[in-house]
C-alpha cells in the first residue's frame, strides 16, 4: 500500500478526501483486494489505483458523491463486463469496493501503518463497518499479533462471535495470501487488511546472477541494494532497478548500505574467498534473511572456515546456503527465480530450514550451486 503517505499528508493538510479499496472480487479483475485509491473532494485520483478504465471512473465518481453527501463510507459492487481495451478483451468479474469519506482523526492510524512499513514490518489495518456506515479503524503490528491482535476481539470489537482463534486464523490467511478478508460480527462487518513492510534486499555481488537477482527481486516487491568490491560491476547502469548501487570494499559498502532486522542479504560474489568474507560479515548483523550461493561441498568447507576463525556454529545456523528452492536451476536466469522464491517463501512466513554445518552434510544439491 504505497499511497500510505499520501493519506497522511492529506489528513494532516485538513484535505477532504476519500479512500478506495477493493476488498472482495470475483471471477476475472485486473488488481487483487488491497488494492486502494486516494481520491480529491472534485472526484480527482491522487494517488493509488483499482484498475483503471470504466471501474475506475465509476469509483471516482462514487467518491465524488459520498464526500459531497457527508456519508461516512458506501460499500459498492461493480461488474466488469465492458471491453476494457482495443482488443476487445472483458475482465467479467466483480469486484466490491469501499469507499471511505476519511476524517483528520484518521492521520494517526494512517500514520502508524506507515511506520511500520517504513520500518519494514508488516502492519494489518482492521475496519469495523457499523449498521450506520460509520468505519472504526485500527492498526497492529503484524508480528505482535499474538501479543497485541489477539486482543483485539475482546476490546476493540467487543464482539464474543469472532474469537482470538478465529481472529488469528482469518489474519494468517490475509497475510499469506496478501488479500482483504471480510467476517460479519454482529450487526458490523470486519475487514482484514494486510499492509506489507517494505523489504530491504542487500544483493552482494554484480555479476550474472547478481544482476538477474536484482531485477526479479525489483519486480516482486524488494527494495534492492547492489553492492561490489569492484567499481565497473557496480553501476547504475549496470543496474537501474535498484534504489541503491555502492562500489567499496564488502564492509564499508555493507555499513554502507544499513542492514536491519528486516533486511536480506544475497551472496553472490565472484568466488569462495570473497563469500566467506561477506558472509563473516553478514552473520554478525540483524539480518532477517542471509542466503549464500554454492555446492554442498563449498558451503561446507566455508562454514569449516569460519568456525575455525572463530565465528560460532550458532551464528551458520541461520544460513540458507546453498541458496534457493531446489527447481534444478542451470543458467543465471533460472538460479535467480530459485533465489527469489525462496525470499518471497521467507517473506510470506512459510516454513523453512535455515542449513547448519551438521545438517548440510546430509543435505542434497540445492536451487543453487
Amino acid at each position: 500500500m504505497d499511497i500510505l503517505s499520501n493519506i497522511v499528508a492529506a489528513l494532516k493538510a485538513g484535505e477532504r478526501v476519500a479512500l478506495a479499496t477493493i476488498v472482495s472480487s470475483s471471477g476475472s479483475t485486473p488488481l487483487p483486494t488491497g488494492s486502494s485509491m486516494l481520491i480529491a473532494s472534485n472526484g480527482q485520483r491522487i494517488a493509488g489505483t483499482v484498475g483503471g478504465g470504466s471501474l475506475e471512473a465509476n469509483v471516482l465518481a462514487a467518491a465524488k458523491d459520498l464526500t459531497a453527501g457527508g456519508r461516512m463510507s458506501v460499500l459498492h459492487e461493480f461488474g466488469l463486463n465492458e471491453p476494457e481495451s482495443a482488443d476487445g478483451m472483458i475482465c467479467g468479474g466483480n469486484v466490491d469496493v469501499l469507499i471511505e469519506n476519511l476524517q483528520p482523526d484518521s492521520a494517526a492510524v494512517f500514520s502508524q501503518l506507515s511506520e511500520f512499513r517504513e520500518q519494514g514490518t508488516d502492519g494489518l489495518l482492521l475496519r469495523r463497518i457499523d449498521s450506520s456506515g460509520l468505519v472504526h479503524r485500527a492498526a497492529f503490528r503484524l508480528e505482535e499479533k499474538h501479543a497485541d491482535a489477539h486482543q483485539a476481539p475482546g476490546s476493540w470489537l467487543n464482539d464474543p462471535s469472532l474469537p482470538g482463534e478465529k481472529f488469528d486464523q482469518l489474519v494468517q490467511r490475509a497475510h499469506r495470501q496478501d488479500r482483504v478478508e471480510r467476517v460479519r460480527t454482529g450487526s458490523s462487518e470486519l475487514l482484514i487488511q494486510p499492509i506489507s513492510g517494505i523489504q530491504p534486499l542487500i544483493i552482494c555481488g554484480g555479476g550474472h546472477v547478481g544482476r538477474s537477482v536484482s531485477k526479479i527481486a525489483a519486480a516482486t516487491g524488494f527494495v534492492v541494494t547492489l553492492i561490489d568490491d569492484r567499481a565497473e560491476y557496480a553501476t547504475a547502469d549496470r543496474f537501474p532497478e535498484a534504489a541503491r548501487v555502492l562500489a567499496a570494499n564488502w564492509k564499508d559498502a555493507l555499513d554502507a548500505a544499513g542492514v536491519t532486522s528486516s533486511t536480506s542479504i544475497v551472496i553472490v560474489t565472484r568466488g569462495h574467498q570473497s563469500d566467506k568474507e561477506v558472509l563473516r560479515l553478514a552473520v554478525g548483523t540483524p539480518a532477517r534473511y542471509i542466503g549464500m550461493i554454492g555446492s554442498n561441498k563449498k558451503v561446507l568447507a566455508t562454514f569449516d572456515a569460519l568456525e575455525k576463525d572463530g565465528i560460532a556454529p550458532e551464528a551458520l545456523k541461520r544460513v540458507h546456503a546453498p541458496i534457493g528452492l531446489s527447481i534444478g536451476a542451470v543458467t543465471a536466469e533460472e538460479i535467480a527465480v530459485s533465489i527469489v522464491a525462496e525470499l518471497v517463501r521467507e517473506r510470506r512466513r512459510f516454513t523453512s530450514a535455515s542449513v547448519s554445518l551438521s545438517d548440510a552434510k546430509n543435505r542434497n544439491a540445492g536451487g543453487a550451486s
